[in-house]
């Protein structure tokens, strides 16, 4: 008695080939509208649905493997099974070939309409695929192109298919109907709410794997990169020119030197290790606003990760790794002659980055063990506006500047982080210390350690000073002018210290803790 494979695809790469091979091995082949019709035109003999369960198509195609004969030919544990029934038109179904039809592509166009959307979201093809992997330890399910052909093996070798392959491509399935339902799921959300939000009160997270990394954050933890594909979020989108594979923790450096740095819109250079920035520039050009980002902490820049927000030209490029060992350079653009430049140091990875469009809202994730913190990236913008001067003394216009370039950079420094700027250029960066005052120590004995004199710069702090320690420092060190939160119970003691020593004070009215 011959076998059945019953075939309902929408992509219909080599299933042709895959028929003509079930049929040499003594299968029948049932198949249904479109892919009957496509297997026919091949010259391939088959047997339409509608002969086998002697029912007609309805509801224009809508209704058709949803049929007793089909599912208890699918669900059936045994031939003995089907022999108990009284309906001796019961058969036996031994592979089931399905994918769905194109939800995720057909709603990716742009004149997708909602009813086209709706016709596009498959009823029986999972319910098929379902069934067929409920008894995966009968039935061999294919819901992959890519694996037809060692299924086709499988039976020359063995005169079936392994049990194991069958429990792989059952869990194959699942996986793809999972997916699919959640994308319709996202899509029909976003028809009830506003577009950009994402903070429902329930969300279905779906990610495919991207790239195996070299290593976690440690050489001896094993890592991988996944795209999430659902819900839809701003891409940190990025093509690897050059270089060796990434790590875990180039990826995260880069992504965060990446989101300082296009905070800015003049030419502007971030260089991060180990997640802060060491050194940041906006200048009138690339060269310059990586001389002043390097010279601030040439010790930290080593081995570091260096972004810029504009085109990096070849000149520049021969300049940094003449100067320096670096990890990752990453821009938006290169220009042509960098990729001959690279060839020079094939270890360094050149990444051309994305910058995001205006508007994009962006949110940040964080696992803790079985519990997913989401919020929304801190991108409140700081004007001078916005700022509250809290001293006697007035800062000045260019004071003004350099405390919003100095905080936007502290916004992307572990706190507790103090930083130090003077003419759109960090001076010195103190961060992640559980003090305060050990902060802005940190980064005093670097400017020093560096002869970097930090007189008339201002100071940036990404929280509240809760004690004047702070403030007395500044003064000593030889600070003009200070940006801070503001809010705490001591403010007004804050102020008064900050009025004695003369200095300028505004207040962001914005904390930007970093952890």
């Amino acid at each position: 008695m011959k076998k059945i494979a019953l075939i309902s695809v929408s992509d219909k790469t080599n299933v042709d080939t895959l028929a003509s091979e079930l049929i040499s091995r003594g299968y029948n082949i049932i198949s249904t509208g479109g892919t009957a019709k496509f297997l026919i035109s091949k010259g391939i003999k088959i047997i339409p649905i509608s002969d086998f369960t002697n029912f007609d198509e309805i509801l224009e195609g809508r209704v058709k493997t949803l049929h007793p004969i089909i599912h208890a030919g699918i669900l059936a544990k045994s031939k003995k099974d089907i022999d108990n029934l009284n309906d001796k038109k019961y058969s036996l179904i031994d592979i089931v070939v399905v994918n769905l039809y194109p939800f995720e592509k057909t709603i990716s166009k742009r004149s997708c309409s909602f009813n086209n959307a709706i016709e596009n979201i498959d009823i029986g093809g999972p319910t098929l695929l379902r069934a067929s992997a409920k008894n995966h330890q009968r039935v061999t399910v294919l819901t992959d192109p890519s694996d037809y052909d060692h299924v086709l093996e499988e039976l020359d070798k063995n005169g079936k298919v392994k049990s194991s392959t069958r429990l792989k491509l059952a869990a194959k399935v699942f996986s793809k109907v999972s997916k699919y339902d959640s994308v319709i799921s996202s899509y029909l959300s976003t028809k009830l709410t506003d577009p950009k939000e994402f903070m429902q009160e329930k969300i279905l997270i779906e990610a495919h794997e991207l790239d195996k990394l070299r290593y976690g954050e440690n050489p001896h933890q094993k890592s991988k990169l996944y795209k999430i594909i659902n819900p839809s979020l701003t891409e940190f989108d990025y093509n690897q020119l050059s270089g060796k594979a990434l790590s875990f923790n180039n990826l995260v450096d880069t992504e965060s030197a990446y989101s300082c740095v296009e905070q800015f819109s003049k030419p502007s250079c971030v260089i991060v290790k180990h997640a802060n920035p060491c050194g940041a520039a906006s200048s009138n050009n690339l060269n310059q606003a990586y001389d002043y980002a390097y010279k601030t902490d040439p010790t930290s820049a080593f081995g570091g990760i260096i972004v810029f927000n504009k085109k990096l030209n070849s000149e520049l490029l021969k300049k940094i790794i003449k100067r320096q060992f670096v990890e990752v350079i990453a821009a938006p653009y290169f220009d042509k002659k960098c990729l001959e430049i690279i060839k020079e140091k094939p270890n360094i990875r050149m990444l051309e980055i994305k910058l995001k469009n205006k508007g994009d809202l962006i949110y940040e994730s964080k696992l803790l063990r079985d519990k997913l913190l989401i919020q929304e990236k801190d991108e409140k913008v700081i004007t001078k506006k916005s700022l509250l001067v809290m001293t006697k003394k007035k800062p000045t216009s260019k004071q003004l500047d350099d405390m919003i370039f100095a905080f936007k950079i502290s916004r992307y420094v572990k706190s507790n982080s103090i930083v130090f700027v003077k003419n759109n250029k960090t001076l010195a960066i103190g961060a992640g210390q559980m003090s305060r005052i050990d902060s802005t120590n940190i980064a005093f004995n670097k400017a020093k350690k560096e002869k970097i004199s930090l007189s008339g710069s201002v100071m940036a702090s990404e929280a509240f000073f809760p004690f004047r320690d702070n403030v007395d420092l500044a003064k000593k060190i030889g600070v003009s002018a200070i940006i801070q939160p503001g809010g705490s119970i001591n403010d007004e003691k804050i102020i008064d210290v900050a009025n004695k020593h003369k200095l300028a004070m505004c207040f962001s009215r914005t904390r930007v803790f970093k952890h």
